[in-house]
């Protein structure tokens, strides 16, 4: 009888022991994990125009423009920091003026928001840049085409062969450094048959 005894105790203990196991695991599958969503960042396109007169040759600073593009047309383009170059030459009353001008300009992305337990984050707007090219002077600027914000532009210095720019777009600042330069020597090579 003792025996009996202590096998039933044994076995109470260890079916306890079993059932506490079993429970510690299933209150772990019980667990759910919050997965927090952050929007996905905007993507940045840039077109080239002209107005006036059209450029000669251009060198828009960036491998994401092909050598053969279409004007107006928008290409994808990473963020960060670019020279540009174009230049050519018009007639004026008779006078044959050629031009040569060098921008300074940066390309930036709209970061999506963040996201929260309850909320996912909105994706970043679409940033779209235009530079304009004139025998003058060229223009940057942002066509608004998925944003709600204004643009707002101040120059902060106007020379003849010096324009800086500074264009405001929400939390965003850039600056804009536009130079006339002596016009580049292109060297074209004839292909021999």
């Amino acid at each position: 009888m003792n025996s009996f005894k202590k096998y039933r105790e044994n076995r109470k203990t260890r079916s306890f022991f079993i059932l506490l196991i079993l429970g510690l695991l299933t209150l772990g599958a019980c667990h759910k994990e919050h997965v927090i969503i952050d929007g996905a960042p905007g993507r940045a396109y840039l077109a080239l125009t002209w107005t006036e007169i059209e450029p000669d040759y251009i060198d828009p600073g960036t491998f994401a423009i092909p050598d053969l593009f279409y004007w107006d047309e928008y290409y994808r383009i990473t963020p960060g920091f670019y020279t540009m170059y174009y230049d050519g030459a018009y007639y004026d009353q008779g006078d044959y003026i050629e031009y040569a001008w060098e921008v300074d300009y940066e390309i930036w992305i709209n970061y999506g928001e963040l996201g929260t337990i309850i909320y996912d984050g909105r994706n970043g707007a679409d940033t779209y840049f235009v530079v304009e090219c004139n025998p003058y002077d060229p223009h940057v600027y942002l066509d608004l085409k998925s944003t709600q914000l204004n643009k707002k532009y101040t120059v902060l210095e106007e020379k003849e062969d010096l324009i800086i720019i500074q264009v405001v777009k929400g939390n965003y600042s850039i600056k804009l450094t536009y130079r006339k330069v002596e016009k580049r020597k292109i060297i074209k090579q004839e292909v021999q048959q």
